[in-house]
Order: structure tokens, then sequence, then C-alpha cells
């Protein structure tokens, strides 16, 4: 009855809040599967202690939460997003839940081949075989198929308490705040551009332009965009219950940060999510969520101004799939 509940968590040694938001999903859709449980955490963001491994091959269930964590090459073991490597073959049997592939790269030299091999049979050991996984999109359950690993499409987790009678309790108009965010490994001229096109039509056409802080180096980005009027802009501090607080009031949420534009819609908040790499853009075509390409910039003023309604589909079959395995 009492269980050990084992959690690779992507909030721990973190610089990003996003990961936050993630977690928390995570976090409450397994409690409420084990609610008689034991959790014991550890990071993926750093290598995995022996203590850990030792209570991890005890635990009864295993999981390893969300985000952009596998790849198809092996980067090392200090530099994957998962801390993860061939001296780690006693950590075994790890479910997915929300799983997502870190980008479309395909890396298909001679001097690759082994290193995809050993990603391969790292994955193929660490992850389960008994249990399907869980994962965000199409395109990462096809690249896990590649490698012979079977999962299940149910959309990013903080998605799964979207239900049609939430999504249509959403405002259609606009509101007179806006909040919005900006992405701190996105900073080519190209991204600056976006950044100061999405800003300046943000403080045109609402009352009140907030931004939150998710990365360190956001405000970075902020302080070097060529702003007429950026004193009316307001800094919402760099922690989650900041932001939750701001996501309370009427507001919109336009911003190019995937997890912040999810946590807006679990407020009740009308959403646009600027695509600034692959996460949410196959997101949006298995769930039609709320996106455009930053290519499309120009097409915000005209979301703002228009009624819009979240028409977000959740593969709410698939995701009752995956935990009833564990019942």
């Amino acid at each position: 009855m009492y269980n050990t509940v084992f959690l690779f968590d992507t909030s721990v040694t973190t610089g990003n809040l996003g990961d936050f938001i993630i977690m928390d999903a995570v976090k409450k859709q397994l409690r409420q599967m084990f609610p008689n449980s034991f959790f014991v955490s550890t990071s993926t963001h750093d290598t995995i202690g022996k203590n850990s491994k030792a209570i991890q091959k005890k635990a009864e269930y295993s999981f390893i939460g969300g985000t952009n964590l596998l790849t198809d090459r092996f980067l090392g073991r200090n530099h994957a997003q998962w801390h993860i490597g061939v001296r780690d073959y006693s950590v075994e049997g790890s479910v997915g839940i929300g799983l997502g592939w870190q980008s479309y790269g395909r890396k298909n030299r001679l001097i690759d081949l082994p290193l995809k091999v050993a990603q391969k049979e790292i994955y193929k050991h660490a992850l389960s075989s008994r249990f399907l996984h869980s994962v965000r999109d199409s395109y990462t359950q096809k690249r896990l198929q590649d490698m012979g690993i079977e999962s299940i499409n149910t959309a990013c987790v903080t998605m799964w308490e979207l239900t049609p009678d939430h999504l249509n309790r959403i405002p259609k108009g606009k509101a007179d705040t806006v909040v919005t965010t900006v992405t701190e490994y996105c900073q080519t001229p190209e991204y600056m551009k976006v950044y100061e096109r999405l800003m300046t039509d943000l403080i045109k056409n609402y009352s009140r332009v907030k931004l939150w802080i998710q990365s360190p180096g956001d405000i970075e980005i902020f302080q070097k965009l060529n702003l007429g009027n950026s004193s009316k802009v307001e800094f919402i501090a760099p922690n989650l219950q900041s932001y939750d607080d701001a996501l309370d009031d009427s507001v919109d949420y336009i911003g190019t940060r995937l997890h912040a534009g999810i946590r807006a819609l679990q407020h009740g908040r009308r959403t646009l999510i600027i695509e600034m790499d692959n996460r949410a853009r196959e997101i949006a075509k298995d769930t039609n969520l709320p996106t455009i390409s930053y290519r499309q910039i120009d097409k915000v003023q005209e979301f703002i101004n228009s009624d819009q309604e979240m028409d977000i589909r959740i593969p709410f079959s698939q995701i009752s799939k995956w935990k009833h395995q564990f019942v």
C-alpha cells in the first residue's frame, strides 16, 4: 500500500522555470494515481548519485517527467538533457510521462553512428519495456519507435486538465492587460526583430504589458530591444507563484514560452504561443494548441483584435489508456 515511487525530476538544478510548470503537472497527476505512495526525486540535469540509484532500484515504479529530454545521439553523460550514460546501467525500467524530443536534427555522419547506437542502447536499458511511455507529440513517438521503444501520444502532461468545459469558460475577447515572455536561447538578429515587433504590438494594443522572466537571460534580451515606450512594460518576478498571481487577473497571454502559455490556459486565459522551436509546433499539430510561427509575427495584431476560441483537442482516451497500465 505505501510503496515508493521514484521520479526523475526536470525541475531540480534548472534555470528554466518552465520545468517547474511541467513538474507541477507531473507530480499532480502521479499523486492522483498513487495517493498512498512515498515519492522520492532526483535530478535529470545532474549525474545520478549512488543513493538515488539504490532507491530507484527498490522503487515499485520509476517515472521520468516531461520536457525536451530525448535525442538520437549520445552527447556525453555530462552534456545531455538527461545526465545518463553507460556508467548508469543500474538505472532501468523508468516510464516516461510527457516525454519530448530535443530537436529535429538527425546526425547521420559516419562518426555519429557509434554515438547513435550508444544512445539507443542507453534508452532501451533505462526506459521500461514493460510499460508504454507517455510522449507529448507524434514526432517524439516516431523517433522512439525508430529505437524500438513503444509509447502513447498523450500530449504534454501540462495539458491533461484542459477539458472542453474548462476551455469553453476562457474569454474569447481581448483583455486590457497582456502577459508576455521572451526566450533567452533564441537571440539571433532574426529572433531579436521578432521580439521588437511583438513588444511593440503589445504596447500599442494593451493598456498594460507584463513580462515574465522565465530564465535569467530573458531580462538581457528585453534590455537590448529598441522600443519606443519600454517604460510601459512591467516585470513579473522570476518565480512560479508571482506568475500565477499575474494570471489570476483578467489577462491575455501572448509570448514565446510554450509552458508559460499552457500555464495561462490552465488559469483560463486567452492564449497565443509564438513557436520558436519544434516543441510548440509539434504539439500544435496534434492538439490545435493556439500557436503561430515566429515568421508570422505580423499576425499577432489580428489575434489581439478578434474573438478567439481556444479549440484545443486533448487525447483523453490515450491519457486514460496510459494511466490504466498502473491500475
